[in-house]
């Protein structure tokens, strides 16, 4: 069977698309409900060096969120069929394939783009018009398409957590938009480059064979 996944063209056109919307409903919620982005759109030199710590903090916790569910598939294998996607599994067989024809300039144009309009959106609109946990749950949510992935909403939420906090210290969007970029670039060229894609690529071949009752090689 075929594997699914959209080539680079698509998947960039994908993300300025909806990056695009969201900065535009960002853009058009502040106008109508007078909510001021022009004060946390100041950036102070503070701002980079504090977000790009919570960035590398929170690739450090995927990475320890990865490898704790590789050891408990590796301890109890007949739980990783199950109907939650463990994080090893979402970025093996989910993420890693989405991202195997990027370079690395496209990988910077996503982390940038995704960083900025999501942080302009869930901290900016979101956060300044309800407040910091209301942001993180949709934040949450919006990284969540299906129940399945549970585990890689659950860690979104945490990490809208940390920026929403962030933004509220410094108040300033540019903390939060830092560590977002910092994050989604070292996550997609890991994923890209890094052994991830190797067991991806792996994976995918194996698929075939074990459908047809041959055992992979």
């Amino acid at each position: 069977m075929r594997e699914l996944r959209p080539d680079r063209g698509l998947l960039l056109n994908i993300v300025l698309y909806i990056e695009g919307a969201l900065l535009l409903i960002a853009t058009i919620w502040c106008w109508l409900g007078n909510i001021l982005l022009a004060p946390v759109l100041v950036p102070h030199g503070k701002d980079f060096a504090i977000g790009a710590a919570v960035g590398i903090a929170l690739v450090f916790t995927s990475v320890v969120i990865y490898a704790g569910s590789f050891l408990l598939e590796k301890v109890f294998p007949e739980r990783a069929a199950g109907p939650i996607l463990s994080m090893k599994r979402i970025a093996v067989e989910e993420l890693a394939p989405l991202f195997r024809d990027v370079t690395a300039l496209d990988a910077v144009i996503i982390a940038v783009v995704s960083g900025f309009c999501e942080e302009v959106f869930f901290r900016g609109a979101l956060q300044l018009d309800f407040n910091l946990y209301i942001a993180a749950g949709i934040f949450g949510m919006f990284h969540m398409p299906t129940f399945r992935y549970l585990t890689y909403g659950i860690w979104a939420m945490i990490a809208g957590l940390m920026f929403g906090l962030v933004m509220e210290a410094t108040n300033s969007l540019w903390a939060p938009i830092t560590g977002h970029v910092l994050n989604n670039l070292i996550v997609i060229l890991f994923l890209r480059y890094g052994p991830i894609n190797k067991m991806s690529e792996r994976a995918a071949k194996e698929k075939p064979s074990e459908k047809d009752g041959d055992s992979p090689k």
